[in-house]
């Protein structure tokens, strides 16, 4: 039985290229970067180069810093723990964000600072007329991610960042850019964004490795301390996975994968047995409801089969309730009727018919 895997938006599968990198790298780039022989040099060179070119898929000039994390989730929270804090500020965040957002906002609730959740239209979309009501003199962070890793849903980014400056000029911007970056085109510093998170391993990187880019400018208040390396983000440099995610980078054909996606997309959204949550207008996610039968059961059918889908952000995936969903309108009960399909560049025609029919076939046994 040959795998079907349409869980990209969890991770993805390493490419050869970036596995012929890596593997280099451990072999030959082994030396520590800030040693001052002449190997370490030539690792040191090697990572700025990974570093400008990274930082220029984010923005055509190559402005602004990165700084190399362990992924999103240590980005995420480097900007929020290092923007907010007094409990004089107040923080805001898109509702049904991923739980590396989440989770630091309940966090900064329960310890005494004041937070806001800006809830979501039914398309999924941030709802922009609420978003003005909630900005405030003391907002000093507001957190988005760029594409909802539970619908997929792309939101305006340019309109959020116009409405919060117009109110208030002060407050930092900071988009969660992961399920966006290289997937789709945009410039992080035309479009006034302040911080952005992105990660290896959902572009066919290595995991583990991911980067905060900050405007030029921009402060944060440090949350670890240790050596100079990196100045927010003190340690050792993991030479082969930041080498890796430059490879990935480098090696990610943005039209030709949308190209490739919105074929796969276009063929699972043609069968009238899938209904879908949000405005679904990015093949790289879709949430399917499912009527009457809980997500999980029906994930578990698929499994038997080799068919791999997901029930929402796989981090978030053993909780109990869908926030995305819930901030949608959608009501609990539908919320746990869900499946996630998100398509990968090897993924083919043929394997959305197979999960399409394998879907249709378990959907009819658990109805009858």
């Amino acid at each position: 039985m040959n795998l079907i895997y349409f869980d990209n938006a969890a991770t993805t599968k390493i490419s050869d290229r970036v596995v012929a990198e890596m593997q280099h790298a451990e072999s030959n780039l082994y030396f520590n970067s800030a040693a001052l022989y002449t190997p370490s040099l030539n690792v040191k060179r090697e990572l700025d180069r990974a570093n400008s070119l990274i930082k220029k898929r984010l923005t055509h000039s190559g402005s602004g810093d990165l700084v190399f994390t362990s992924g999103a989730t240590e980005s995420n929270n480097m900007v929020i723990f290092g923007k907010v804090t007094h409990t004089r500020h107040h923080f805001l965040v898109a509702a049904g964000e991923h739980s590396c957002d989440y989770a630091p906002s309940v966090h900064l609730k329960n310890s005494g600072f004041e937070v806001d959740y800006v809830p979501l239209l039914p398309s999924g979309e941030i709802d922009l007329d609420a978003l003005r009501r909630l900005v405030k003199p003391n907002t000093a962070l507001f957190v988005f991610g760029m594409v909802n890793s539970d619908t997929g849903t792309l939101q305006n980014a340019t309109e959020i960042v116009r409405i919060i400056k117009g109110i208030n000029p002060s407050t930092h911007i900071h988009c969660d850019a992961v399920q966006a970056f290289c997937k789709f085109d945009f410039d992080v510093a035309t479009l006034g964004l302040d911080s952005v998170a992105i990660s290896a391993h959902k572009i066919y990187g290595p995991k583990g490795i991911g980067a905060l880019w900050l405007r030029k400018g921009v402060s944060l208040k440090p949350i670890m301390f240790g050596g100079a390396q990196q100045e927010y983000r003190p340690g050792t440099e993991n030479n082969a996975a930041i080498i890796g995610f430059a490879a990935a980078v480098e090696s990610f054909n943005t039209a030709k994968n949308f190209a490739h996606l919105k074929s796969l997309h276009t063929s699972l959204r043609a069968c009238k047995a899938i209904q879908v949550n949000g405005n679904n207008l990015n093949p790289y996610i879709t949430n399917i409801q499912l009527d009457g039968i809980l997500g999980q059961t029906v994930l578990n059918a698929l499994s038997a089969r080799g068919i791999c889908v997901g029930l929402g952000s796989a981090c978030a995936s053993t909780a109990s309730k869908n926030r995305t969903l819930l901030a949608m309108g959608i009501p609990e009960a539908k919320t746990k009727q869900v499946l996630r399909v998100s398509f990968g560049i090897y993924n083919t025609l043929a394997e959305v018919d197979i999960f399409l029919n394998e879907l249709k076939e378990i959907l009819a046994k658990f109805r009858t």
